[in-house]
């Protein structure tokens, strides 16, 4: 997400940390400083804002990506091929 006067946001998924991460990156005019915050922090504070507005169709996009993900059928485990010196009936693999 880019803001009008130049300002850059980055959405850091946080798995570890149980909440994903808005990284909000400064303008180098405006020294290009870089700051962290909670997602849940970052909505309270930009309410119904564009940047807010913004977040939530980003979060929105990436929750459908991760639930058409786990939806998708799990790819089945290929036989183990016998090897070229086995002799058949030996189980040599």
């Amino acid at each position: 997400m880019a803001g009008f006067i130049g300002i850059r946001r980055f959405l850091e998924r946080a798995w570890s940390a149980g909440e994903d991460i808005v990284i909000h990156r400064a303008n180098p005019a405006s020294g290009g400083t870089e700051t962290r915050m909670a997602v849940s922090s970052f909505l309270h504070v930009t309410g119904d804002r564009p940047e807010g507005r913004a977040l939530r169709e980003a979060l929105h996009e990436m929750n459908s990506l991760d639930e058409q993900s786990e939806s998708e059928t799990p790819v089945e485990a290929k036989s183990r091929n016998r090897s070229p010196w086995s002799k058949p009936g030996d189980g040599t693999v």
